[in-house]
């Protein structure tokens, strides 16, 4: 099961377990900032696998995460 993080201006703010956890907190943060970033632009999304302490992970296209 994939783990991921987000990023938000290079800065961690949040992690996520589940696919639905990370919908679940993008579609909050798109709510929070339905003024200034509603697209989630400054968002990055971080794919962590078991590796990733070691190879850093992998990007992810916010986009999957939209509902």
């Amino acid at each position: 099961m994939p783990r991921y993080e987000f990023l938000v201006d290079g800065r961690r703010r949040a992690r996520a377990g589940s696919d639905t956890e990370a919908r679940a907190w993008l579609r909050a943060y798109r709510d929070e900032h339905a003024e200034d970033d509603p697209d989630a632009v400054h968002v990055q999304v971080r794919r962590l696998s078991r590796w990733a302490w070691l190879f850093g992970g992998a990007l992810a296209p916010r986009e999957q995460f939209f509902e």
